[in-house]
């Protein structure tokens, strides 16, 4: 089916073009929760470029993979039937099935999209909250989409990513420096911080205008005043879900990032490197001597800390201890507060010679005499850590295993005041023994 069709509507003084696009989306819940992604893709796309009649068809189940809507018969004839411009299709939110996904869109949709001539749009989907690491959600979300892309185009089909999932990471980044738990992020959200909200569904809808059609734009994008916003939207925040997607569909030029954030007192305090004393992580028998433990080391520089860790890697077959390095980023908040991410855990209070962090661990300043406890934490123990319900590490770690549940619902877990799961309980944790110090004396001190 040609892409875009048009009839000419002749007047006395003028030649005006109406054309009609037919698009289908196949997905789940992330696409049909507020009404379908499809009602706001028609808005914005007929209110961004004049004469253009949108009309849709969509299959999806709550919690389908590509690979299970292939088998549901009524998929399969729609999808075979191409009377479409543009077949969309959306994997599941946490790859589960991903191989198969993948398989579904080189045999499957690819072809059916490449014999009707229609261009397969890949959606993108975006990181969790639940994930912890939202940077790396959204890489690992955006590697998908691009293989997914390029084995879609090897079978010869026309295809194109909607870069949802870095539109909402570039939110998280430029709007909420990094920090998931900020109310701005949460807009984007429904309550269970995973599906999109009609506001989240907006961002979307834009993502795919703009990339699906990025021939029909200038280097201006789409002037977003001609578009009717999403209930509690205003115009600014409208031009801003305008301008990223025309960034991410290469539409428009990137914007320069806004300079890093100067320092506050607490952050300047922070600077140099700390370490951690850990247990070596072991895969032979257990580990009974001293030399079984290593300092993690934290080295701090302006709002990045790099933290170097020993982990064991069984590529191959043969497990091998191997250097691990990460990155987290300090958000200053005010001139007092600071905040690691992706940890979301605020610094409490720092001495000379330790930092305490809310979620109870402890960093020790390198080459300080003051002793490094292994996994040292000093609010609370995993024998007396409960959520803000009352339940306890153990009735967590019951639950998700009876359950089958992902762990990352019982590790985000939080006591009333901070200390999340994820840096107590066993199975999540990387503070394991507290520090000789009584949680008790050192809440009174420096909390």
């Amino acid at each position: 089916m040609t892409h875009l069709w048009r009839l000419a509507l002749l007047s006395c003084t003028h030649v005006a073009f109406a054309e009609n696009q037919h698009i289908v989306f196949i997905g789940n819940a992330f696409s049909s929760v507020n009404g379908g992604i499809w009602r706001q893709y028609k808005q914005v796309a007929e209110g961004c470029i004049p004469g253009l009649n949108v009309s849709y068809e969509h299959r999806s189940d709550v919690s389908w993979t590509l690979s299970q809507a292939t088998q549901d018969p009524s998929t399969h004839d729609l999808v075979s039937d191409g009377q479409y411009d543009v077949l969309v299709v959306q994997e599941q939110g946490q790859l589960e099935g991903m191989e198969e996904g993948l398989d579904a869109v080189e045999h499957v949709f690819a072809p059916a999209a490449k014999k009707h001539g229609a261009v397969l749009g890949v959606f993108e989907t975006w990181a969790s909250p639940f994930m912890v690491n939202l940077t790396a959600g959204t890489m690992w979300l955006k590697a998908y989409a691009e293989k997914a892309a390029n084995l879609a185009s090897k079978e010869g089909a026309e295809v194109i990513i909607a870069r949802a999932g870095e539109a909402f990471h570039k939110i998280l980044k430029d709007t909420c420096d990094y920090d998931w738990q900020s109310s701005y992020y949460h807009t984007l959200f429904d309550s269970d911080l995973i599906h999109p909200s009609e506001l989240g569904h907006n961002l979307v809808a834009w993502s795919m205008v703009l990339s699906f059609n990025a021939q029909r734009f200038d280097d201006n994008g789409c002037d977003a005043s001609k578009v009717p916003g999403v209930p509690g939207q205003d115009e600014a925040q409208k031009s801003k879900f305008a301008r990223i997607a025309c960034e991410l569909a290469g539409v428009c030029g990137k914007s320069q990032d806004a300079p890093p954030a100067l320092l506050n007192k607490l952050g300047s305090k922070l600077q140099g490197e700390w370490v951690r004393r850990k247990q070596l992580p072991t895969f032979q028998g257990e580990c009974t001597s001293s030399n079984c433990t290593y300092f993690e080391t934290w080295l701090i520089d302006g709002q990045w800390a790099t933290q170097v860790s020993k982990d064991v890697n069984f590529t191959g077959g043969d497990a091998k201890l191997v250097t691990k390095e990460s990155k987290h980023y300090l958000r200053m908040i005010g001139n007092d507060s600071v905040k690691m991410i992706p940890e979301m855990a605020l610094v409490e209070d720092i001495t000379d010679s330790k930092v305490f962090f809310d979620d109870c661990t402890v960093l020790t300043r390198a080459g300080s005499a003051e002793k490094a406890d292994i996994d040292e934490c000093w609010c609370v123990g995993p024998d007396t850590w409960r959520d803000k319900d009352g339940r306890s590490c153990d009735w967590w770690e019951d639950y998700v295993g009876k359950n089958g549940y992902d762990p990352s619902m019982y590790c985000l877990q939080k006591m009333d005041w901070g200390a999340m799961a994820t840096a107590i309980c066993p199975g999540c944790g990387k503070c394991m023994a507290r520090t000789d110090r009584s949680s008790r004396e050192l809440r009174a001190v420096y909390v």
